[in-house]
């Protein structure tokens, strides 16, 4: 039986109603801090970390991380899974759920900015110009 196998696209909810971007800096590396790898519970020697993905719904949030096997995809660099993805079409990531008491632990640590722009479904192909307001 084969693994499920699914292609990760952009950001969806239930009605798209907003869309849009987001971006963020990896924090500091602090002495004492855990780092991305062990705030996800990723082994960095076999591991790539390429993806994060935060939900938030209702009361609950959830984060998991995405990362290249490098042992099963034999690569070493980032370069090497650049590579990768432009030879093959895709890249091949493994998941890891973050248990949810560890999640407010992860956006505090994991990232130290993190910037999400949401606009309209109906606006999202034009460019927002931001002017001043007029009284």
């Amino acid at each position: 039986m084969q693994a499920e196998r699914r292609v990760l696209g952009p950001a969806e909810v239930r009605w798209n109603d907003y869309v849009g971007t987001a971006a963020a800096d990896d924090a500091d590396a602090v002495l004492d801090r855990p780092s991305l790898y062990e705030l996800a519970g990723v082994d960095r020697g076999r591991y790539t970390i390429v993806g994060v993905d935060l939900t938030i719904w209702e009361d609950t949030t959830t984060a998991s991380v995405y990362a290249v096997d490098r042992v099963t995809e034999q690569v070493e660099t980032q370069g090497d899974i650049d590579a990768l993805g432009r030879e093959g079409g895709e890249i091949p990531v493994v998941e890891f759920r973050l248990p949810s008491q560890a999640v407010e632990d992860f956006l505090d640590d994991a990232f130290k900015r993190i910037s999400v722009r949401l606009v309209a479904r109906g606006v999202r192909e034009h460019r927002l110009v931001v002017v001043p307001q007029t009284s």
